[in-house]
């Protein structure tokens, strides 16, 4: 319930008794429009000002009645106004709390640093995955979003040491440097770099020099929109078939039907067998077509012979369910 709500019958009740209170000084005593407002601001704050002009017998019990009814509805208004300045304070204190405590339990999550056009983007997609993630952005006017889509964010600066531990960096699988500025990003990816040496960083570029910067502060990968769609609007142009595949299993609305990747840990029901022991396309409806082997090397054509390795990760085409069917180990 929005709580300003709870200001509607209050004041509206306080307004109606300063029309009737206008009203009836201006018939009961007769007197002009100024002299009957300042009669009533004086009698509904109990200022204790003597009166515009003698009252007769009428006007002083239609004074009293003022007093005991205006004032009333004067003290409940006030009362509604504090008492929702209050809750509110208190319910954004418990949010916040309960917000950093989510925050704090998430494991192998990603933070998005800037919700702007690219963040959103990058947001949906990991909503469709139903992969966690932490929103970092100092805009406050974003508060309503978050809170309506029930996304775990922080309102801070995004280069701050702290505000990334408070993010959960040290626990988290990645970082995405998707601010709209550059020399933004280049600060977020070199803080991060320097608190977690080990996780995925995903830095965003407008140029090539950005992009060689981001980089060698220490960005697993960098994105280049401008370079991204230029690309695929010549391919579009070019290649318009292998374009519109490409986009379904890459690009699509959805990441459910997509391509995937499956680690092959050491435990694997499907290490040491070949693809076509592994059943996968029978089992799983999935195709896989690539591997990157445990050393690093990557097998863009494997036939159905290729043996599976423990440590090897395979890129198939399929659903989130059908990587699930097809994952086991012993």
């Amino acid at each position: 319930m929005n709580p300003f709500k709870k200001l509607v019958l209050p004041a509206i009740l306080f307004l109606a008794i300063v029309d009737v209170g206008i009203f009836g000084y201006s018939i009961i005593e007769g007197w002009s429009l100024l002299d009957s407002v300042y009669m009533v601001v004086i009698t509904l704050f109990t200022v204790g000002f003597q009166e515009v002009q003698p009252m007769s017998e009428e006007g002083r019990i239609f004074t009293i009645f003022m007093i005991v009814t205006g004032v009333g509805a004067a003290v409940y208004l006030a009362g509604q106004v504090i008492e929702v300045i209050v809750e509110g304070q208190i319910l954004g204190i418990r949010r916040r709390r309960k917000m950093k405590k989510k925050i704090r339990a998430l494991k192998d999550h990603f933070i998005i640093c800037g919700f702007g056009r690219v963040g959103r983007q990058v947001g949906s997609e990991f909503d469709a995955a139903g992969i966690q993630y932490v929103v970092i952005d100092n805009n406050t006017e974003l508060s309503d979003l978050y809170e309506t889509e029930n996304i775990l964010h922080i309102i801070g600066d995004a280069t701050s040491d702290e505000t990334l531990q408070e993010a959960g960096i040290t626990t988290a699988k990645g970082l995405i440097a998707c601010s709209d500025s550059d020399v933004s990003n280049v600060y977020i990816t070199l803080s991060a770099r320097s608190l977690n040496r080990e996780f995925l960083i995903v830095s965003r570029a407008s140029t090539a020099d950005t992009e060689r910067k981001l980089l060698i502060a220490g960005a697993s990968h960098v994105i280049s929109p401008s370079l991204i769609s230029g690309k695929r609007m010549a391919a579009w142009a070019t290649k318009p078939v292998a374009s519109d595949f490409l986009d379904r299993i890459s690009h699509g609305g959805t990441m459910e039907y997509n391509l995937q990747e499956i680690p092959v840990p050491e435990n694997s029901l499907y290490a040491g067998k070949t693809i076509v022991e592994s059943r996968i396309k029978e089992n799983a409806r999935m195709t896989v077509v690539a591997i990157l082997n445990h050393d690093g090397s990557f097998n863009l054509q494997p036939d159905p012979n290729t043996v599976i390795q423990a440590g090897d990760t395979l890129v198939a085409i399929g659903t989130n369910a059908q990587v699930k069917t097809f994952q086991g180990t012993k």
